[in-house]
């Protein structure tokens, strides 16, 4: 089969992954794939590190001028700009898909639901998502819900180690978090201060965005000694394997990759409840949901986990046979495979 993944996003984010590592996955299993991007992302270049057929995204492409005949399936991630034209022309000899991952705003799911005629299938990463798109009067026949992939492979080492990790004190609790305004940072740091009035043997440790704000206010709190802040890394698997507890101090909704690889990992996690973040995790099961923004509600949860070690290790254990029974790599491309051939039969 020849597909075509389509990324009009700059951003290195969850939708991104999903078009390079789907792609991926299809070349290594037989099939042609491709992806069409912007030529100064990451994606582009994670592209020609993995020798996938990367081809830029031009002024052209953008008003609907590109090479579409040869593929079967032209599948668009999360496209923040989709030109009538160009889906009209790709449909005279494709199979037209969708998925969209983040939630967005009314203006977004309306101008997907009027390309409805041009549409074939509609993929919705979550339950929310697929939520909106009935909201907004797409065919429901037209519309499935498969859940974002993730290359478990890279995060199985770390949910080796959790075993022998819970049983170990200190606990290390962690984020990561690429929020500009800081407010996710904060929300962090201000928990980290009353789990440490209950807890003080308790370890922190603050990854992503690189904001000296971060160091500044843990030092006006008097924790600056137990925080570890880490910018961006590029070996998160290992930092996982550090982490007893991820807490998702998060306050808009959408989904997360980190909390997926934290799951993934067999942390333990804490996460608000927000349509996206919240959708495949079960309370009291494979995770805690607290209210977001609310530092008491997060304060508690991490203290329960931290006193409650086979607690914590039986939802980290039930979180990450979730995932990587319906996340992973292998399963989340045979449902698109099989989409794929519905669609083309």
């Amino acid at each position: 089969m020849n597909i075509l993944n389509i990324c009009d996003s700059e951003d290195w984010d969850i939708v991104s992954y999903q078009a390079l590592h789907t792609a991926a996955r299809f070349l290594k299993t037989g099939h042609n794939a491709a992806v069409l991007c912007n030529k100064k992302s990451r994606l582009y270049e994670e592209c020609q590190k993995l020798k996938i057929n990367a081809r830029p995204i031009t002024l052209g492409v953008k008003f609907g001028f590109f090479e579409t005949e040869g593929w079967d399936i032209v599948h668009f991630y999360n496209p923040s700009a989709l030109n009538p034209l160009a889906l009209k022309k790709a449909r005279a000899s494709s199979k037209i898909f969708v998925t969209q991952m983040k939630l967005g705003g009314q203006r977004a799911f309306e101008k997907l639901a009027g390309l409805e005629p041009y549409i074939d299938r509609y993929v919705a990463a979550c339950n929310s998502v697929q939520e909106e798109f009935y909201k907004f009067g797409v065919n429901q026949r037209k519309v499935f819900m498969v859940p974002p992939a993730i290359n478990t492979g890279r995060w199985e080492s770390a949910m080796l180690i959790k075993p022998a990790m819970f049983l170990k004190r200190p606990y290390r609790v962690g984020t990561v978090s690429m929020d500009p305004t800081f407010k996710e940072q904060e929300l962090f740091l201000l928990m980290a201060k009353e789990v440490l009035a209950v807890q003080p043997n308790t370890n922190f440790l603050l990854v992503g965005q690189k904001d000296e704000r971060i160091r500044d206010l843990a030092r006006k709190l008097d924790i600056s000694h137990k925080v570890d802040v880490l910018w961006e890394r590029n070996d998160m698997p290992e930092v996982m394997a550090m982490m007893h507890i991820y807490a998702k101090t998060a306050a808009r909704e959408g989904m997360s990759l980190s909390l997926i690889e934290a799951q993934a990992s067999g942390v333990a996690c804490v996460i608000p409840r927000l349509r996206g973040l919240s959708d495949f995790t079960i309370n009291e099961r494979s995770g805690l949901i607290v209210e977001p923004g609310d530092v008491l509600s997060y304060t508690r949860a991490v203290v329960h986990l931290i006193n409650n070690p086979p607690i914590c290790h039986t939802m980290s254990k039930t979180a990450f046979d979730y995932v990587h029974n319906n996340m992973s790599l292998p399963v989340v491309c045979n449902i698109l495979m099989g989409l794929y051939e519905d669609a083309l039969g």
